[in-house]
Parts: C-alpha cells; structure tokens; sequence
C-alpha cells in the first residue's frame, strides 16, 4: 500500500509538473525588458508593499497561499549571479522584514524560499525574484504544497480589492517595525 501511494505521488508530481512547464510562457532571450512585469510600473503600483533604495517586496498576484510574496532586486537584472554582493545582502534582509511581517498579518509559522534562474528551470518573469511562500501549523502535506504550487500559474489572479488589502496589511506591519 506504502509503495503503490508513493508511485502514485510520484506519477502525480511528473504530471503536474508537466502541465506547469507546457502552460509556463517561455521567455525571449531578445525582449527581456521590454517583457520584465516587474519593471511595469503599473505592476510595481499595484503589489509593492516595501521599497529600499535596492530592493522591492510585492504580493503576487496568483498566491498560492496567504502571504506569498516576491522579493525583487529594483535594477533590472535577470539571474541572482548578476546581482552584486549589496543587492544579495539587502535582499537576505528584506526576506527577514517580509518574514515578520507576513507572519503578523497570515498568522503563519514557516516559510519556503524559491528562485529560479533561466526558463529551462521554469523562470517565467527575466527579472531575480524570490517566492516568499508562507506556511502554517499543519500545513505538512507535500501533495497539497506541490498541487497549490502549480495550480496557482493557472487560476486568475486575485481581485484588485484582495491585493489592495494584502499589500495594506503588509506596509502597515512593516511600518510598525520601524
């Protein structure tokens, strides 16, 4: 029984893993910026719930949990071996304020880090960005984390009233910080 729930587990994951990658846009190497969301500042406007002089947090527009959000370095750069050592840095302490702040405002109690770097390992926006995605007490199901994962690429993203509360709560938990 161990064996056959594994093999399905197994045959579940290649599958929807499989969906991800054929439904993911590719990215074209000759119109990075012209394509980069997160240069759009009508994205930036809308999901950005902290700024520094180097770094930009946002909530997504497609959560796949309460409280998933992207860290982003502000300049333009495609892969984390581009960013320099300041923009690494800083970026390391903006996860720490989201962390806290996320933790207020969803009430979670962990957290998973993804970055992924070139199209061939399902980048679909050329800009560095970390997925700050939270979890909760009791969150432990693995299928129930990878099935959200790539389900959320295919659903619509939230309502402009959701972000607005989201990215409201976020920039008041990290003002209080301050």
């Amino acid at each position: 029984m161990c064996r056959k729930l594994f093999l399905l587990t197994i045959v579940f994951i290649g599958l929807v893993g499989g969906a991800f990658f054929f439904f993911i846009k590719p990215l074209s190497h000759s119109s990075f910026n012209d394509d980069c969301a997160f240069c759009d500042p009508a994205v930036l406007n809308n999901q950005k719930f902290y700024e520094d002089e180097l770094v930009l947090a946002l909530y997504t527009h497609k959560p796949i949990f309460l409280g998933h959000c992207l860290i982003i370095p502000k300049r333009h750069v495609e892969r984390f071996e581009m960013l320099t050592d300041d923009e690494i840095t800083q970026i390391g302490r903006v996860i720490k304020k989201v962390n806290r702040a996320v933790e207020k405002v969803f009430e979670t109690s962990s957290y998973l880090l993804l970055q992924k770097n070139g199209r061939e390992a399902g980048q679909s926006v050329p800009h560095v960005h970390f997925h700050y995605v939270p979890r909760k007490a009791g969150d432990d199901s693995a299928i129930q984390y990878i099935s959200k994962m790539y389900i959320a690429n295919l659903k619509q993203p939230i309502s402009k009233d959701e972000m607005h509360e989201a990215v409201e709560k976020l920039r008041h938990a990290i003002e209080l910080e301050k």
